[in-house]
């Protein structure tokens, strides 16, 4: 028998890192659709893939799973604000939040961002109640900076351990 949800809950307690934002075009309306993924993870270097997992009671689930291409941006420390917008229902997040577009699939990248990476959808797998998207790769940029991390329902950021003399 599956475990209870509140054991469930304390299961999903593990720190996700780095929060991002992945975006893509809705293929009727041609607007932009999006979520908050806190399970974005590299896949393969050989080909370079990434995948995330995205609810099906998402508002954005049928125009991400059906997309050929999106973007995925992984969010700065100072970016939480982006971060929890994207995390609720309804145009407002699309409509506040500033968008680039990717040089090479010209799909919808945050600006600011730590890292924008540019995929094309390879798979996509339903299991439960999410679906698990994965994208090769076709062009990624990166800034410095520090990334922004969640856990125990709370955002925050990366603080390195001391190091310890041998």
């Amino acid at each position: 028998m599956p475990v209870s949800g509140e054991v469930y809950k304390q299961i999903g307690r593990n720190a996700a890192g780095p929060v991002c934002i992945a975006a893509a075009y809705d293929r009727v309306t041609g607007a932009v659709v999006g979520l908050t993924a806190s399970s974005f993870v590299t896949l393969s270097f050989e080909p370079p893939m990434v995948m995330f997992a995205i609810q099906q009671h998402a508002d954005s689930y049928t125009s991400i799973v059906s997309s050929k291409a999106f973007g995925v941006s992984l969010l700065g420390s100072g970016q939480s604000q982006i971060a929890s917008l994207f995390a609720t229902k309804g145009r407002e997040k699309y409509e506040r939040t500033p968008f680039s577009v990717g040089g090479t699939l010209k799909v919808p990248l945050i600006e600011g961002s730590l890292a924008e990476i540019e995929c094309l959808t390879s798979q996509v797998f339903v299991s439960g109640d999410h679906a698990i998207i994965v994208g090769l790769v076709e062009a990624a940029r990166t800034r410095s900076g520090e990334p922004l991390l969640y856990f125990g329902g709370k955002f925050g950021c990366f603080a390195p351990l001391a190091t310890v003399a041998s």
